[in-house]
This record gives C-alpha cells, sequence and structure tokens, in this order.
C-alpha cells in the first residue's frame, strides 16, 4: 500500500493519453480518402472451358489419389497357396509318424476319439 501511495504521488492520476481535438469527427473522413479506390468488376468477362473442368478435374485426381494410397497401405487380402501334397497311405506311416502328426494337430483327446471312431465306421462327409 506504501508503495502504491509513493507511486501515485510520483506520478499523479492526472490522465497522460490525450485525443487530438475532433479527431473522431474527422476520422471517417479521413480515413475514406486514403482508402484506394474500389475495383470494378467486369461482368462481361467470358470463362473458359478449362475454368469450368479445371475443379472437376482436380477433384478426380484428388479421389484417384486417395484410392491409390488406401491400395497401398491396405492392399489386397493375400490369398494362400496350398501346396499340393500327394495323399499318404496311412498304412505306410509308423507310430513314431502318427504320434508325431497328433502332437503337432494339436488335436484334443475327444476329438481324436470322435476322428478314429468315425473313420472306423466309415462315416463320410
Amino acid at each position: 500500500m506504501k508503495e502504491e501511495n509513493n507511486l501515485l504521488r510520483k506520478v499523479g492520476k492526472k490522465d497522460h493519453f490525450r485525443v487530438p481535438d475532433r479527431y473522431f469527427e474527422d476520422f471517417s473522413k479521413e480515413l475514406m480518402n486514403n482508402l484506394p479506390e474500389k475495383e470494378t468488376f467486369d461482368a462481361t468477362q467470358e470463362i473458359t472451358m478449362w475454368q469450368r473442368v479445371k475443379p472437376w478435374l482436380y477433384m478426380t485426381a484428388m479421389f484417384c489419389g486417395i484410392m491409390l494410397s488406401v491400395k497401398l497401405f491396405v492392399g489386397d487380402p493375400q490369398q494362400e497357396e496350398f501346396i499340393s501334397i500327394p495323399p499318404i497311405e496311412a498304412e505306410s506311416l509308423t507310430d513314431e509318424d502318427w504320434k508325431h502328426l497328433i502332437d503337432q494337430s494339436m488335436i484334443d483327446d475327444y476329438s481324436l476319439y470322435e476322428l478314429l471312431t468315425d473313420t472306423e465306421n466309415n462315416i463320410n462327409y
């Protein structure tokens, strides 16, 4: 509080910002005089075919670009290639081969039992 009083004594409460007399009365007139003349638009100017087609051409190019970029990033679904392996006769496999096949097939016991009983009964799907 003491500091504020000291500052007010030094500076005072007088408003130091002043506007010249009649400044705002002539302001709009002076501003309008300083502006450049307004350009007139010639309505008889003919629009060429290129000016009509250009926005459509640009829009078409934009959509083609979007489609290409999506195709590049997403890509086509890859088709899996199946390798044809000649069928193996069940009788030609040894017990070790069967154990290895069953272990690698990740089949549970119940599904294996179903598969073996269906095969023995000659049930074809």
